[in-house]
């Protein structure tokens, strides 16, 4: 795990130093959908607040319901950090704290993090793509291992988008469909 710190931060340092400004992507948002998970149905709730040009604090919960009386929740929330490649792409990572609370014929819950480095790039005006692989420490919902998140977003205008994402993990694999209204 130090060797992925390391080599990310040593990418994130190499690209600030030889990227010109670009326009950022918008990290000012609240999101909400809908998801499928392992048979399971999910709702969730996010947002985003950048706090200068690069830093921003997210967070979200996750509402879960399985077959077989299964039910919980989850809270997450962290900073990140962005830096623009151009005004097409951002290069992202995040740290996150993960608490699960989930209902199993007994209450389980766990407390975990999850780190997250990808890309959102916009090859079109109305259109972004966005890619993701994350590494958690949480033995409730994923165990620890490396997961993979990809999405594409497409924006009705410059505040609303909606996106469909594919998620796998150790553990979990879904979709999701998610509505977002950007505050700037």
């Amino acid at each position: 795990m130090r060797k992925i710190l390391l080599a990310t931060t040593l990418a994130l340092t190499a690209v600030t130093a030889v990227t010109a400004q670009a326009e950022p992507f918008s990290y000012d948002y609240v999101e909400g959908g809908v998801g499928e998970v392992d048979s399971g149905d999910a709702l969730f709730a996010k947002g985003s607040r950048a706090l200068d040009q690069n830093l921003f604090v997210l967070g979200g919960v996750y509402a879960l319901d399985f077959p077989h009386d299964v039910s919980g929740y989850y809270l997450e929330g962290g900073v990140g950090y962005h830096v623009p490649l151009s005004k097409q792409a951002d290069l992202f990572m995040t740290a996150q704290l993960l608490y699960a609370d989930i209902d199993s014929h007994g209450d389980n819950d766990d407390l975990g993090a999850v780190l997250r480095v990808g890309s959102r790039f916009s090859p079109f005006t109305k259109l972004e793509l966005e890619g993701a692989l994350a590494l958690s420490s949480n033995d409730m919902l994923v165990n620890d291992g490396v997961g993979i998140d990809v999405s594409g977003r497409y924006y009705f205008t410059k505040q609303f988008s909606a996106a469909l994402g594919l998620h796998s993990d150790t553990e979990l694999d879904g979709a999701s469909l998610g509505v977002r209204y950007n505050f700037r």
